[in-house]
């Protein structure tokens, strides 16, 4: 099979003859920028250029070398670089503003948000005056469907559009703040309400202009909307369903009519409860498959939604991937590849991003037991 091949057959939940390779191919599997260092450097790779794509933990874009030595599956759809970006003013303190006006503080190897444009007490009016920064720069999407179909005719990889516009539970959280917005979900449900709907509607046109240059040539599409933790999901399954979930139907709808392409849906965390209502939304892949978690345990997952889901992900970077030895590494790719992989329905990669302080050796056994067990 071809690598976009292999891909599709996986997501449609046969057996493709080998099981496909994810490295970086979205924000959610990528380096960290010093562990890529660190990789590189164990590689032998000097040159490559170093380009951050999630400026908070600072993932950076796998470089090709990497990507080629083990045959990667994936190469991964980004918007191109605005003609006129937005400046961005640097604190004494090294703190910093985003796009959507949080306040971030860098830390050892992340950004911490310190201050959220919304955050203390607000009406329905101060909801309705924020504005999102609706991305209208002609540069974004200069020249991109012409490189996205040079990709499609000229390889046979599998294109995955990777772009952070949180969903309606993350966003609100990330302009809102924690908890003002869970306190809001319980005292004032028409305030969330009307903030998750501005929400989706930022997140409907990022996402519409990028698939009105390229929904018809991609095959996946990454989406993020966390909502699990360690032990169960960040709100109950009754609160999702009231309150949230018809604004994750909303978005996804529009992402449908805009593509065809596969939808995959990133959670962290124990999200076991609320499958079912993310399957109905329309969610054909779920990543990144915390094994750690509450009820996130393959044997589980691929019994109880096997049927209705591809699963992306997986190898544990929390304990395995950071503090096991390389033959733990492997054997945990080889398990992965056993339980998830039987029948189709699984993609190879981290369970995250893979971080500064992972031994280079087990980012080796990681890739290279998953080229070997495949």
């Amino acid at each position: 099979m071809t690598s976009r091949q292999r891909v599709l057959a996986a997501i449609d939940r046969t057996q493709p003859d080998k099981v496909p390779l994810s490295i970086g191919s979205t924000s959610n599997d990528c380096f960290t920028k010093m562990a890529l260092r660190k990789y590189a450097a164990h590689l032998g790779i000097g040159a490559y250029e170093e380009v951050v794509t999630w400026q908070t933990v600072q993932t950076v874009i796998t470089p090709p070398q990497i990507l080629e030595r083990y045959g990667a599956d994936f190469r991964t759809v980004r918007f191109r670089e605005p003609d006129n970006p937005a400046p961005r003013h640097v604190n004494p303190d090294g703190s910093v503003r985003d796009a959507l006006g949080v306040l971030l503080k860098p830390t050892d190897y992340y950004y911490d948000a310190v201050q959220r444009p919304l955050e203390g007490p607000i009406t329905r009016g101060d909801v309705e005056k924020f504005r999102f920064p609706v991305p209208d720069d002609p540069g974004l999407t200069r020249g991109l469907r012409e490189e996205v179909q040079a990709l499609l005719d000229g390889t046979d990889y599998a294109l995955v559009v990777d772009y952070l516009a949180l969903g309606p539970f993350e966003g609100a959280l990330w302009v809102r703040g924690w908890e003002d917005f869970l306190c809001d979900l319980h005292s004032s449900p028409k305030l969330a309400e009307a903030l998750m709907d501005k929400v989706v509607d930022y997140a409907m046109a990022v996402w519409g202009r990028m698939l009105d240059a390229v929904g018809d040539l991609v095959h996946v599409l990454c989406l993020n909307d966390d909502l699990g933790m360690q032990d169960r999901s960040l709100i109950s399954p009754q609160m999702y369903r009231k309150h949230i979930k018809k604004y994750t139907r909303r978005w996804y709808s529009f992402i449908r009519e805009k593509s065809r392409a596969k939808i995959l849906h990133h959670s962290c965390g124990s999200v076991h409860e609320l499958l079912p209502d993310l399957i109905d939304c329309g969610v054909e892949i779920l990543n990144p498959i915390q094994v750690t978690a509450r009820n996130m345990e393959p044997e589980k997952l691929k019994k109880d939604f096997g049927d209705a889901l591809a699963f992306w992900g997986g190898l544990d970077t929390q304990r395995l991937l950071a503090f096991g030895s390389p033959a733990q590494v492997a054997e945990g790719v080889k398990r992965l590849m056993e339980v998830f992989g039987a029948g189709g329905g699984y993609l190879f990669a981290p369970s995250h991003n893979i971080q500064p302080t992972v031994p280079v050796e087990n980012i080796e056994a990681m890739f290279e037991a998953a080229v070997r067990e495949s």
